[in-house]
């Protein structure tokens, strides 16, 4: 099993194919949040509203089945309380019945800004430099916040790893 919070550089120079920051981003449900409570969560753009429009694959280098990415756009004041992924929707659109394959990276987009902030297990993560990214499994408590100034964007990706 991969190790909790291990720092990847493989996305050096990271360009998508369109601009992150104009898409369509949404806020969605989520079973563990209240997302009455303004603060909470941010917004999201995945491959599913996206209609095949763009294609991410080529940030497929783990090899993992079942690929599947979403942007989120994270407010200033605004946080993540700490959780771990169910991956309902992830695991009930793959039929996957066995969620510990399931693995997710968060990729981020722009240079770490002051009062940005990601916590993975115990590991508080600043100073990060786009295409910096971070792998868990479904076990494994995270958070993140944003206390400053400027948007922060970062990318999901998920799949489902066959040894």
């Amino acid at each position: 099993m991969e190790k909790p919070c291990i720092k990847m550089d493989s996305f050096n120079n990271l360009e998508l194919p369109f601009d992150f920051k104009t898409v369509d981003y949404k806020r969605l449900p989520d079973p563990q949040f209240d997302i009455e409570q303004k603060n909470l969560l941010g917004e999201m753009y995945n491959d599913k509203m996206d209609n095949d429009k763009h294609n991410l694959n080529f940030l497929n280098k783990f090899g993992w089945q079942n690929f599947a990415w979403a942007l989120y756009k994270l407010p200033p004041g605004n946080w993540i309380p700490p959780h771990v992924d169910h991956f309902e929707n992830y695991s009930k659109h793959y039929a996957i019945k066995d969620k510990s394959k399931i693995k997710r990276a968060l990729v981020f987009l722009e240079d770490w800004q002051p009062g940005h902030l990601f916590v993975l297990e115990e590991k508080i993560v600043l100073n990060w430099k786009s295409g910096d990214y971070y792998i868990w499994t479904y076990n494994q408590q995270h958070w993140g916040g944003n206390f400053g100034t400027e948007i922060r964007y970062t990318l999901q990706l998920t799949g489902v790893y066959e040894t």
